[in-house]
């Protein structure tokens, strides 16, 4: 079957493609590039790792410092991005 002219027949990289990034240096997969702070915490639960949905989710920056990322926060992720889930501060 030929592929129509001006469609390619590549696959879209940039979406629907797992992804895998790590969260507290554990590998996690995620199902696309594009998700928010929230599915990459609910990924990482469903893949064993020891943390829960209220935990506080930050990805390290090209600069070594880690920015938070919200819950409703849309996020483009790459391979092997790192990001950090922490209990959240409790100053009772």
């Amino acid at each position: 079957m030929e592929t129509p002219i001006g469609l390619t027949a590549e696959p879209d990289t940039h979406r629907h493609a797992a992804v895998t990034v790590t969260v507290n240096n554990q590998p996690v997969v995620l199902p696309d590039r594009e998700v928010t702070g929230l599915e990459i915490k609910q990924a990482a639960i469903a893949q064993g790792l020891p943390i829960d949905a209220g935990f506080q989710l930050s990805v390290k920056r090209s600069h070594g410092r880690y920015e938070v990322v919200d819950d409703a926060e849309p996020i483009r992720v790459h391979p092997r991005q790192d990001f950090l889930a922490v209990p959240p501060d409790d100053n009772s």
